[in-house]
């Protein structure tokens, strides 16, 4: 898969390793009602083994829309995406 995608943002070289998928192809959701939550609990960025601290993905684009049409340029540590993979050292 190829992709003509090129990213303005400075993000670490590990997050660009990887053809990225947009928010909306990825199912990527943020979730306000969630930003206070402990996200080592559950479907989160956060505990995905695809996500870069602070806010970045392996696999997903910062920029763009979700699935809901937000605008943060940023991955969320308390959005979710149908990639979700579990890290298991951050998951509790």
């Amino acid at each position: 898969m190829s992709s003509n995608f090129l990213s303005t943002q400075k993000i670490p070289q590990q997050a660009t390793e990887h053809n990225k998928l947009t928010k909306v192809t990825s199912g990527y959701m943020e979730i306000e009602e969630f930003k206070d939550t402990d996200t080592h609990k559950g479907y989160f960025c956060y505990n995905c083994d695809y996500f870069i601290k602070p806010e970045h993905c392996m696999i997903v684009t910062d920029e763009g829309q979700d699935i809901d049409g937000n605008i943060s340029g940023k991955i969320l540590p308390y959005a979710v995406c149908s990639l979700w993979t579990p890290n298991e050292k951050e998951i509790k």
